[in-house]
């Protein structure tokens, strides 16, 4: 059981599975609420900054090349702030 484990992990596709579940929850989220397109809007950067930080994580696993690293952490990091604008105009 625990080689699985191991092997999910140093492959980089536990990242592509939390990615998932991240979308997953967030649609979820967005669905229950009375009106889901703006919530679903104003959840979108914050999925975007995790999915990238979740793919970036995957890569490093992977020992992946340091400019496409580079590339998803200064995407997460754009959408961490396009996120924190919305968040603190409201």
């Amino acid at each position: 059981m625990i080689a699985w484990v191991t092997e999910i992990f140093t492959s980089g596709w536990i990242s592509v599975v939390a990615i998932v579940v991240l979308w997953a929850v967030t649609l979820l989220a967005a669905g229950r609420t009375p009106r889901p397109k703006s919530t679903l809007a104003g959840l979108v950067p914050n999925a975007v900054s995790g999915s990238c930080l979740l793919a970036a994580f995957g890569l490093a696993m992977r020992q992946g090349p340091v400019p496409w690293l580079a590339l998803l952490l200064t995407a997460s990091l754009v959408a961490f702030l396009i996120d924190l604008r919305i968040r603190l105009r409201d």
